[in-house]
């Protein structure tokens, strides 16, 4: 698959198994943000615990739990 990102501030879908070519691509043109958006992979989902790097993922696709800290304020 040849990496598909267009250089624009837009989507990304994290779990698609090309996600991390695209990353790639982005990142030897220092690239600060890339859009998936046209993509004909966008809504694919790669499966978790099985990635294409052999290593196993602890991820739950339900990211409800994740939190982040703004300024000092706990945001979910």
């Amino acid at each position: 698959m040849k990496p598909n990102p267009i250089h624009r501030e837009g989507t990304k879908n994290i779990l698609c198994p090309y996600y991390r070519d695209c990353l790639d691509h982005a990142a030897k043109r220092f690239w600060r943000f890339w859009d998936c958006c046209e993509c004909t992979h966008k809504s694919e989902r790669e499966s978790l615990g099985h990635g294409r790097s052999g290593h196993d993922l602890d991820l739950d696709p339900d990211l409800s739990w994740l939190t982040w800290e703004v300024e000092g304020q706990h945001v979910n």
